[in-house]
């Protein structure tokens, strides 16, 4: 599907805001791709597709991804399902078969152990993007995510692990085994001291 038809269809998919996200999200995977020699139109069709199942239902987003791989924690949350979801809706919906886009798609809100770099780039696209409301160290995060790759994953992967704390809850295991390839005997000690997964 090309590109124009993508984002018409998006467009009526999404409510304001989520595609305004989107399409800042296609725009900053794009020029990350291109700083890491990744392919940009890869980056960018990741980049606009990574959040289109995210306006669903919770009850439409399992049904969407019924023949995916998905634990019970990320059954119970919209905010983790979306993803999953987004991977089966790219294939189904918009014919997507590129498996690094489709990983990207599938990683973007968890992360998990040894991510490519593209799946990486998504990561990243969707907590820097323009359109994000300012949080602390947004723009230092901005300036790292184009410079050293792994060195802002290790520093998202950490922000993501203090938001949860604060807020009374742990990380999904996926996540935590993101962290551990930059601090594996942190991510050991979380994983030993998790109790409520994150919702």
């Amino acid at each position: 599907m090309k590109r124009d038809k993508i984002e018409y269809k998006l467009k009526k998919e999404l409510d304001r805001q989520r595609f305004e996200h989107t399409l800042g999200v296609e725009q900053t995977a794009r020029e990350m791709a291109r700083v890491f020699g990744e392919n940009e139109e890869k980056a960018a069709l990741a980049g606009l597709l990574h959040d289109c199942a995210k306006c669903m239902p919770l009850s439409q987003m399992v049904k969407a991804a019924k023949h995916a791989d998905v634990d019970p924690v990320m059954k119970e949350s919209k905010a983790l399902m979306h993803a999953v979801a987004g991977r089966c809706v790219a294939v189904s919906v918009y014919g997507v078969q590129d498996e690094e886009v489709l990983g990207a798609i599938r990683w973007h809100t968890t992360g998990h152990a040894n991510m490519t770099r593209l799946e990486k780039i998504i990561y990243l696209a969707d907590v820097i993007e323009p359109n994000r409301k300012p949080y602390p160290g947004l723009e230092a995060l901005r300036a790292q995510c184009m410079q050293d790759l792994d060195g802002a994953m290790h520093t998202a992967l950490r922000m993501s692990l203090e938001h949860v704390k604060e807020q009374g809850r742990t990380l999904h295991p996926d996540t935590l085994a993101a962290l551990a390839m930059y601090e594996p005997e942190l991510a050991q000690d979380e994983a030993a001291n998790s109790r409520t997964p994150e919702e």
